[in-house]
């Protein structure tokens, strides 16, 4: 007999016990507070601003775009314009249907919008429809981020359940935690290696709380 089969015989051998289902797993409440998301994120290395009213997002906006203008283009995405329509002075081109990825090349900064944030880890959800574009979510150098202050959720548990009905009807469903970063090459924490330098979330509209 092999050292093998003497191991598998040996388990064979073991009574077995029937143990009861536990049921479905309930996740604890851990809270869904703008600030309690504004920590995890900048946990994972990113910015939180805001809340702000929908009339005072240019404040905010034009402070990052006047940080990255020198450095290339500042595009946004056709909803995240839209949000930004009527504030003056942002000079913001809107992407439109026949953008490719390589027109991403030369951007410095992208404005796109979420559906939801989770409290629990700082990610925001970026489906299809908020991001058609989906290279500029990664060839940016800065990635800003609009995202209703009402839709911060506890964890990845409730994220799920309160995603858009057409969430996943899309080309993508994209789940953003800070910027891009690693730390494989001699232990040292890069940011931007495969992706964006910054993160900026900016929370729109009152919190739920």
């Amino acid at each position: 007999m092999s050292d093998r089969e003497a191991i598998f015989g040996a388990l064979r051998r073991v009574p077995r016990r029937g143990i009861a289902h536990p049921g479905r797993y309930t996740p604890p409440s851990s809270g869904a507070s703008a600030e309690r998301f504004r920590e995890a994120l900048a946990v994972a290395g990113g910015v939180c601003e805001g809340p702000f009213a929908a009339n005072a997002l240019r404040e905010p906006v034009a402070r990052r775009i006047a940080a990255w203008r020198a450095h290339g283009r500042i595009v946004a995405e056709p909803r995240a314009a839209a949000v930004l329509a009527g504030l003056a002075g942002l000079e913001i081109e809107v992407l439109g249907e026949d953008v490719t990825p390589a027109s991403g090349a030369d951007v410095a900064l992208s404005v796109a919008t979420g559906p939801l944030a989770v409290a629990e880890n700082g990610a925001v959800a970026v489906t299809g429809a908020d991001a058609p574009h989906r290279a500029h979510l990664v060839l940016c150098e800065c990635l800003v981020l609009l995202v209703p202050a009402a839709s911060i959720v506890p964890d990845l548990h409730a994220a799920f359940a309160a995603l858009p009905p057409d969430a996943l009807e899309h080309h993508h469903l994209t789940w953003i935690a800070g910027p891009s970063k690693t730390a494989d090459i001699e232990q040292a924490l890069v940011y931007g290696a495969h992706g964006p330098r910054e993160l900026v979330v900016v929370l729109v509209g009152e919190s739920a709380s």
